[in-house]
């Protein structure tokens, strides 16, 4: 189901930017879809899940997320970015 619908948000986020290009608007849409990212929303599965995925994995920062969150903000008016996927270097999940 997961993968289903981060899909999902992958395709909704299109259609809005489609819908804001027929309409003429010059707001961006970006969708971004990270690998795993060590956050506290594991600790609500217990330690032997967050060692499986934060230790035993490859893993990114929140502050790998941000900065591409910046540098999409900081593009040229004339430039979207779609769609960036960040996943860590080997990463098999």
């Amino acid at each position: 189901m997961y993968p289903a619908s981060k899909h999902a948000v992958t395709v909704l986020t299109e259609g809005l930017r489609r819908e804001l290009v027929q309409l003429g608007s010059k707001i961006k849409v970006t969708s971004v879809s990270p690998g795993v990212v060590e956050t506290e929303f594991a600790n609500i599965y217990g330690q032997d899940v967050k060692k499986f995925l934060y230790k035993e994995n490859p893993v990114l920062q929140a502050k790998d997320i941000a900065d591409a969150v910046l540098y999409t903000l900081g593009t040229p008016p004339h430039v979207q970015i779609h769609e960036i996927t960040i996943r860590p270097i080997g990463e098999n999940f």
